[in-house]
């Protein structure tokens, strides 16, 4: 596919989805109201993705090896029909669930605009090589442009539930799959390095990073030191009773006799006692 054709398509998109969003706009100047808003920025989020893929597509380098694969024009024209052809939101959907949906497609968005910043002049529509980019959400997974299209779109299904767009939204990420798979082989066959790269970088979810282990001698020192704190009390209490002060006894012939826990130890004639 020419250059010419794909900027072209992208325009003809950008301007249908603009002029939409133009008259939800207008629509609220002249009734605002929070669903209103709602259903506003939902076609904005949606215009402003399509002029940024337009901008990009009209910036983007030249392949090194333009794709001829039928199947790469088939899954990128299944997944670009499949996000224009979402159908607004509807009478049925609340004003919440369009509001979660908006937020949902607004974090999807601004991913997917920070990765094709970092992705630069290497963006394209195809699947084809025009450079390596490990910087920015690319560090975090191989394809975040991805990412960010497919949580875009999940986003604005949830704000215009229906079957036809639950439908709609499994035809797009069915084939989102089928491109990474295809950029993938692409970018091996061009960079050897990317095999290194693959293996160290998730797909398509960023990976939780592991609880560090500790040491085995981190380890042993901490359970020393906790039984050494639980052992501390009991140590306390036993040194408590060892140490008792001495107590004095009142003896029933009136005689005050003092008492400690050495006296068991004297004979009994060498008692301390003063009589009354």
């Amino acid at each position: 596919m020419s250059r010419v054709a794909v900027i072209a398509i992208f325009a003809a998109i950008a301007a249908v989805i603009v002029r939409k969003a133009l008259g939800e706009a207008a629509s609220v100047v002249a009734d605002p109201h929070l669903r209103a808003g709602a259903e506003a920025l939902y076609f904005a989020l949606k215009a402003s993705v399509a002029v940024a893929f337009g901008l990009f597509v009209v910036l983007r380098a030249p392949s090194r090896h333009p794709s001829r694969d039928p199947i790469a024009f088939v899954a990128c024209a299944a997944a670009l029909t499949s996000v224009v052809l979402l159908g607004g939101p509807s009478d049925s959907a609340t004003t919440p669930l369009l509001l979660a949906g908006d937020l949902v497609a607004l974090f999807g968005c601004a991913w997917l605009l920070a990765s094709a910043l970092a992705l630069g002049r290497c963006f394209g529509i195809l699947p084809e090589a025009r450079g390596l980019v490990t910087r920015g959400p690319y560090r975090l997974v191989r394809h975040p442009i991805y990412l960010g299209e497919l949580v875009g779109a999940a986003g604005l299904v949830l704000a215009s539930p229906s079957s036809r767009n639950a439908a709609l939204l499994g035809t797009f990420a069915g084939a989102q799959a089928v491109r990474m798979r295809l950029e993938e082989r692409a970018l091996k066959a061009e960079f050897p390095e990317y095999a290194a790269y693959a293996a160290e970088t998730p797909r398509f979810l960023p990976r939780l990073r592991p609880r560090r282990r500790l040491a085995p001698s981190t380890a042993v020192a901490g359970l020393l030191l906790v039984a050494a704190l639980v052992a501390t009390p009991f140590g306390a209490a036993a040194a408590k009773r060892t140490l008792a002060a001495p107590k004095l006894v009142a003896p029933a012939g009136g005689t005050s006799r003092l008492t400690s826990s050495r006296a068991s130890i004297l004979p009994r004639s060498r008692s301390v006692s003063s009589s009354s």
